[in-house]
């Protein structure tokens, strides 16, 4: 699998730290991006305990024969043992925590794996779609009906997460998997940049901008410039080659 990818992090315009992580491996064909929370340093914490542990789980099992689901929700388990771990040690840090995304590249197929309210999304014959769902309680109520999408976008519990790493013993992961087509482009992202700039806009930028450094780079560019009110991580991933015909189509679009 050939791929080009880059990542990067701000701490915006109004947080005074970055409680952001993310990943981007060079040959191992995985990326993760990991948003804090719990004030101080807690979520800076958090943060870094959950990628450094799932970027050690699957740098060790990326050749294992187990499946790879398995593998995945063996390293977000393990993640967020450690988080809880870190929990008893320092009880002042009570609420800490963080969301994580992963994108992973296993033959011909991509695994995501996810908890919270970062997202990914896949760029696909010009049409960018979130194949991520936010673990939220705004979220919750839309799927109920409750409110419309046009709510969701100003709703004043929009970032009320409702899983996270770190958040109870028992942790439940959202993992799915599909063939990678030629010129697919990933974006893994924090809400710093899904909260301040529109699907729309993503969009476009991904079409204006076919390498991934100056893709990631306008992104938080105009998160910033759209009030940059939260740290903001974007890893982008391009897939860029393939034994002709032998990929499929995923999504119809």
């Amino acid at each position: 699998m050939r791929y080009s990818a880059y990542g990067n992090t701000h701490v915006g315009k109004v947080r005074d730290h970055n409680e952001d992580s993310f990943f981007v491996s060079d040959e191992g064909g995985f990326f993760i991006v990991a948003d804090g929370m719990g004030g101080l340093a807690a979520g800076e914490v958090a943060s870094k305990i959950a990628k450094d542990t799932i970027a050690k789980a699957l740098k060790k099992d990326g050749q294992s024969a187990t499946p790879y689901d398995r593998i995945l929700r063996d390293a977000f388990e393990a993640a967020n043992a450690k988080v809880r771990e870190a929990l008893v040690e320092n009880p002042s840090a009570r609420g800490m925590g963080s969301t994580c995304v992963v994108l992973a590249f296993r033959d011909s197929d991509f695994y995501i794996a996810y908890v919270g309210d970062s997202r990914i999304y896949l760029f696909r014959n010009g049409h960018l779609k979130q194949i991520t769902r936010d673990h939220s309680y705004v979220e919750e109520l839309f799927l109920r009906g409750l409110i419309t999408a046009e709510e969701k976008v100003d709703h004043p519990y929009k970032s009320s997460i409702t899983r996270y790493i770190g958040h109870a013993d028992k942790i439940e992961v959202d993992i799915t998997s599909g063939p990678l087509a030629n010129d697919d482009v990933f974006l893994l992202c924090s809400d710093g940049l899904s909260g301040e700039v529109t699907d729309a806009i993503m969009e476009d930028v991904l079409k204006s901008s076919p390498d991934m450094k100056e893709g990631v780079e306008k992104l938080i560019t105009l998160a910033l410039e759209h009030g940059g009110n939260d740290n903001v991580s974007v890893v982008a991933v391009k897939v860029e080659k393939k034994k002709p015909g032998f990929f499929k189509k995923f999504f119809n679009w």
